[in-house]
């Protein structure tokens, strides 16, 4: 789908003709650059377009605020910056939270103090990790482990700051597919303790 058709259908999704007005007006004429900035920021077109989107609806909603209209192109800038701030925000918490889900869910086979078993267990991981494709690889690894920022990241990679957030939650969905295969390697190791560590019944009297 063209850019200009893109445009096209935001147009025709405003409910009001005042709306339509402030597009036509005074967005339209900035929405190129807009875009462009949003992609720059993201990193993928996909995420830029949403992103766009969600700009020119908040100007739109909002624009009774802007008191100097030959500022509109600054302005909506402005609100493109603070939209995808507020994005990363939002998925930082949320990949935080996921991967503290992914490390608990591996912390009670870790305390297993079973030498044969730990091995195995670290084993599991190194490979889980592993088999990460670089790209999505290093910046998990500096996220986390080198607790590294978004920003710290972004100039470590020599990449967009929107690129370093996307990859490192592809990366995190890509570990919890694995983290549910891996519950089967869970289940062998405890039915490996079980039948070689289990107490012996007692000889009946």
């Amino acid at each position: 789908m063209s850019f200009a058709t893109r445009l096209k259908l935001f147009k025709n999704a405003l409910a009001e003709n005042s709306e339509v007005n402030i597009f036509e007006r005074y967005i339209f004429p900035n929405a190129r650059s807009i875009y462009e900035s949003a992609v720059r920021l993201s990193g993928n077109k996909d995420d830029a377009e949403d992103l766009m989107q969600e700009t020119f609806f908040y100007a739109i909603k909002n624009f009774p605020q802007l008191k100097d209209r030959a500022k509109c192109k600054y302005w909506l800038f402005a609100i493109l910056r603070n939209l995808f701030l507020k994005e990363i925000e939002k998925n930082k918490r949320r990949i935080d939270f996921e991967f503290d889900l992914f490390s608990n869910s591996l912390q009670d086979i870790r305390h297993i103090e079973n030498d044969y078993v730990k091995a195995e267990v670290e084993k599991n991981v190194r490979e889980l990790l592993d088999s990460l494709d670089d790209r999505l690889k290093k910046p998990i690894v500096l996220f986390y482990f080198e607790r590294l920022s978004y920003k710290e990241i972004a100039d470590k990679m020599d990449l967009p700051i929107g690129t370093v957030m996307s990859r490192i939650a592809r990366g995190k969905v890509y570990l919890k597919k694995e983290l549910i295969r891996s519950e089967s390697f869970r289940a062998d190791i405890e039915q490996w303790l079980n039948k070689n560590h289990a107490p012996k019944n007692s000889p009946s009297k």
